[in-house]
């Protein structure tokens, strides 16, 4: 009995926005007609980066013919959280969430051997990043076919990033390529061009024309550079995973993130709360009540010391090879330990792993969907980290040992964002941090929130400080830093610019105006009359008989 045909989904960009649209469409159009011939069951997502009925009718065209089945990215449903708006996400990274949840539900349907995307630009960002972390897409291979990157395309044209979101564009496009399954590129020019930009080419990387031509990838035929990377994740793990919880008059609250920990699917924990002198009577009566409620969980007091001695406390005591801190006010799903758990095995050489949020205000608007903001980290590049905290909330499965070998949390009193300094603080030390692309917990958005009730400029300072102590930055950050900081200034030179010629046109349009109506008021005779009467004197003035004549006569 022969097998069934081997099927494949080419991931698509439908050229919107990049200088080589039409070619790209054209090269991917005998891509899928060259798998079709070899014997291959052919599906193609087409993803627009802007909202162009036009163009999306266009790159649909080129795609029709027998054995192909296209589908839109722009026609497909996806849940509030996939679509909801949120801190840091430029377009192309939201359409790289989106085009991993059309994957996940186009695989369920059709089965795929292998996805390819046909253009590092990242929108396979996310889906290499969830099937890393064990999320969705494990039984499929990820292959990334280079025909150019956002870089060279820069250069290309003479420019250079000229805002953040450039570098977090080059970190996800970048990201995508060395983590795939399979790298794949029509001629060893790309795979040189890419070296110099310091990506890690494989020596499995493959020159593949089109596949189908000699060479190529058949169906069912193994591919060495296709193969799934990393150890297989292990049926269920049993590691012990330290959850700490600093808690300062936060009452109200407390109970439901207790209750969200209670509620865990992972069995292996050790959960410690730790009462930071409170000083609310209410906050106190339900430390007090929760102890007994919850007589699994460790409960301390200490002195006021702060979010970061609290959290270092915590680490202290910690007995689990895993660590978790977690804010008293918000709430955990019930997979969340699981899920960072299984993402953290599958990686020994990672030492920490972030994850979405739900921000909401009130714990009924989690029931209702009603959301206020998503965030969503991308785990680099380091180089924007100064800028933008891209690692995640302190919300995130440490590697104990490696928490505590750099220190654990800064502990000043005044400033936060002690999360985001911790993060710097271990890529500094040479370890690496990835993220778990789901939405794991539920972040209570409090107005009085003591990182929003600090001053942001110091917060800030307190993670520029640990980038002061850099001696020598890797070459790839090197050149990312320079060039942004040559880029940036280019752009601001160029608004600044844009708005001195604005002004200056609008100020030339008031005056054309102006002189337009001074010269049609003189040509109307009833005005002109009026603008040569005498004004009269106010009636009731104080002033002299002699004056007010005088102040007629003037013009």
């Amino acid at each position: 009995m022969c097998p069934p045909p081997a099927c494949i989904c080419l991931v698509v960009p439908d050229g919107a926005g990049l200088s080589e649209a039409d070619g790209l469409l054209a090269d991917s159009r005998l891509l899928s007609q060259s798998l079709v011939r070899a014997g291959w069951k052919v599906h193609v997502l087409l993803c627009p980066l802007h909202a162009d009925a036009d163009r999306e009718r266009h790159a649909a065209g080129q795609f029709e013919g027998p054995g192909v089945h296209c589908h839109s990215l722009a026609r497909m449903e996806f849940p509030h959280s996939v679509t909801l708006e949120g801190p840091n996400q430029s377009p192309l990274l939201r359409a790289a969430d989106q085009v991993c949840h059309a994957l996940t539900l186009l695989h369920e349907a059709h089965e795929f051997d292998a996805i390819e995307f046909v253009h590092a630009g990242g929108l396979g960002f996310r889906a290499v990043q969830a099937k890393r972390a064990g999320l969705a897409l494990t039984d499929v291979r990820l292959l990334v076919r280079v025909y150019g990157t956002a870089a060279w395309l820069r250069r290309r044209h003479h420019r250079r990033p000229d805002e953040p979101m450039d570098l977090a564009a080059a970190f996800s496009e970048r990201y995508t390529f060395e983590h795939a399954d399979g790298q794949l590129a029509a001629c060893p020019s790309v795979f040189e061009e890419v070296r110099r930009l310091g990506w890690a080419v494989r020596d499995d990387a493959r020159i593949t024309p089109c596949v189908g031509e000699p060479g190529a990838l058949a169906p069912g035929e193994e591919d060495p550079g296709a193969r799934l990377r990393g150890p297989t994740p292990p049926g269920r793990h049993q590691a012990l995973v330290t959850i700490g919880m600093p808690y300062y008059n936060l009452g109200q609250y407390l109970d439901d993130a207790l209750a969200s920990l209670a509620a865990q699917t992972y069995p292996a924990l050790e959960i410690l709360i730790i009462d930071d002198g409170s000083t609310e009577p209410e906050s106190r009566e339900a430390f007090h009540a929760a102890q007994a409620r919850y007589p699994q969980f460790r409960f301390l007091s200490q002195p006021n010391s702060g979010i970061g001695a609290t959290r270092n406390r915590a680490l202290a005591e910690a007995r689990g090879k895993y660590f978790l801190p977690m804010d008293a006010d918000n709430i955990a799903r019930p997979d969340m330990v699981e899920r960072f758990v299984a993402a953290l095995e599958r990686h020994p050489d990672v030492a920490a792993m972030s994850c979405y949020f739900l921000a909401f205000r009130d714990s009924r608007d989690i029931a209702a969907s009603a959301f206020a903001y998503s965030y969503r980290p991308t785990g680099g590049p380091h180089v924007l980290a100064c800028l933008k905290n891209v690692y995640g909330d302190g919300n995130a499965l440490f590697r104990t040992e490696a928490l505590r070998a750099v220190g654990g949390f800064e502990t000043d009193r005044d400033t936060s964002y002690e999360d985001w300094e911790a993060f710097v603080k271990l890529v500094h030390a040479g370890n690496r941090l990835d993220v778990v692309p789901d939405f794991l917990f539920y972040y209570r958005h409090r107005d009085a929130s003591f990182s929003r009730a600090t001053d942001r400029v110091r917060n800030h300072q307190r993670v520029l400080r640990r980038y002061f102590e850099i001696e020598r930055l890797p070459p790839t950050e090197r050149v990312a830093l320079w060039s942004a900081l040559v880029g940036f200034q280019q752009r601001l030179e160029s608004l600044e610019q844009e708005n001195a010629d604005l002004r200056c046109r609008l100020a030339t349009r008031r005056h054309r105006w102006a002189d337009r109506v001074h010269a049609f008021l003189s040509r109307v005779p009833f005005l002109g009359v009026i603008r040569q009467c005498p004004r009269p004197a106010a009636v009731g003035s104080t002033g002299s008989r002699a004056s007010a004549i005088a102040h007629q006569g003037s013009p």
